[in-house]
């Protein structure tokens, strides 16, 4: 997560990658219990504007952490709060 929070290297931004996540996002902490990754982020993440940034944030973050086998689902936080979390 924190090289996704980093954003692309300019190598990636020459091959066309890019990122929708809000400049500034800290990662504030995560932890995986039974398979279930809670990521929470800084207020930042809520800068995001429009169901489909919103979307494509969410992508971002779960495809990140679904690469790990342990992961099974994703709970995305902002300042310890999951409530309204990416809704556009």
């Amino acid at each position: 997560l924190k090289e996704l929070l980093a954003g692309p290297t300019s190598s990636d931004r020459e091959a066309g990658y890019a990122t929708e996540l809000p400049r500034g996002v800290v990662l504030r902490g995560i932890r995986i219990t039974n398979g279930v990754a809670v990521a929470n982020f800084s207020s930042q993440l809520r800068s995001s504007a429009g169901a489909c940034r919103a979307e494509a944030i969410r992508a971002q973050i779960e495809r990140t952490l679904f690469q790990f086998p342990s992961v099974q689902s994703v709970i995305i936080q902002v300042e310890g709060k999951e409530e309204e979390v990416l809704e556009p």
